[in-house]
């Protein structure tokens, strides 16, 4: 399983929030941006957060990992559960990963700022995430010289971050708000209100599955606190509508939703050759069919955990002499027919 799925704990929002997010820019003083520094100053950053992490990890929690020194495969691996994100990966050469895998708190250095703290959760938890985070980032603070303005907060690499420096966000998966081409009109709302909505990996990236992520737009001017009772607030609304979306669906189009889901499941569990947008097409319809009754025998953390389990380095990961993207798509399905059979069985 994903390791950070591992912490799940059900929650009334199961059905539609897959994950929380709060993520904190911080850079230091009296240094470049990683955008514009050299190698020499890169590890001078590198060197001060890592020495500011042993400092701080009492009880040995931290794990310190250089991006240069682990393969591509893994690397993407990272990124596709969400634990790094694709700016670090382009400055592998500068860039580290630092990890507590206790309560999947993760430092991104030298990212497109000097530190990036990510504290992901699996759930609607962005309140106990950003505890978590917070108390990281007040103990670095006391061994470390944030760059900090008065009247602007945390100095970022980007101005939207600069305030408080923090982005909240809430995966939610949406498949009924997608079929009814409702999304539109949401993401125009959601801007009016100073929120965006986005593919998996964030700015510019596809809503593989069906996922999106909600985040706001701007810190500078408000708490964190508030930042996140507003997200909050939105991200509920949005979750009614698609269970209001999904329900009509049923009501009115029953036979059209019911085939969408089975079809789904007979691809998914008889399938030989199978692409990763594919396999999550189907694995969006299975999910949301768990919700509306027509499937019970795995769960919806089973099935986020397969969601991202099926994507390209993923199945990579798995065998690394592939020869094409064809052996690639034989072996996906090759890995979600056998997870089926093994966890259908578990669940009898």
């Amino acid at each position: 399983m994903v390791r950070w799925l591992e912490l799940k704990k059900d929650t009334e929002y199961d059905d539609v929030v897959i994950s929380s997010r709060i993520r904190l820019a911080r850079n230091l003083t009296k240094y470049k941006f990683p955008n514009s520094m050299n190698s020499e100053e890169a590890k001078e950053i590198s060197d001060i957060f890592i020495k500011a992490i042993k400092n701080i990890d009492e009880n040995k929690e931290f794990t310190v990992v250089s991006l240069k020194n682990i393969d591509s495969i893994d690397r993407r691996v990272l990124m596709e559960e969400h634990l790094i994100s694709p700016e670090l990966i382009k400055n592998k050469d500068i860039s580290y990963y630092i990890i507590n895998e206790k309560n999947f708190l993760n430092l991104m250095i030298n990212e497109e700022d000097h530190l990036r703290l990510q504290v992901l959760l699996p759930g609607f938890d962005l309140h106990q995430a950003f505890e978590i985070a917070k108390v990281t980032d007040n103990k670095l603070e006391e061994n470390i010289n944030f760059a900090f303005d008065k009247d602007f907060g945390y100095l970022t690499s980007c101005p939207t971050n600069t305030g408080t420096g923090m982005r909240a966000s809430v995966m939610l998966h949406l498949p009924a708000l997608k079929l009814g081409n409702y999304l539109q009109g949401i993401m125009d709302s959601l801007a009016k209100l100073g929120l965006t909505i986005r593919g998996v990996y964030g700015e510019g990236s596809d809503a593989l599955g069906d996922m999106f992520q909600i985040s706001n737009q701007r810190t500078l001017g408000f708490s964190e606190v508030e930042v996140i009772d507003k997200l909050e607030n939105i991200a509920i609304k949005i979750i009614e509508r698609e269970r209001n979306i999904r329900r009509e669906l049923l009501g009115q189009k029953s036979n059209y939703l019911k085939d969408k889901v089975y079809r789904a499941l007979g691809t998914l569990k008889y399938a030989r050759i199978i692409s990763d947008r594919e396999a999550l097409k189907h694995l969006s319809f299975l999910r949301m069919g768990i919700d509306l009754g027509l499937y019970n025998r795995l769960n919806y953390n089973q099935i986020t955990n397969l969601m991202l389990s099926v994507q390209k380095y993923n199945i990579l990961k798995y065998k690394y002499s592939l020869k094409s993207f064809e052996e690639e798509n034989v072996l996906r399905a090759d890995y979600i027919r056998d997870f089926f059979e093994q966890e259908e069985i578990i669940n009898e």
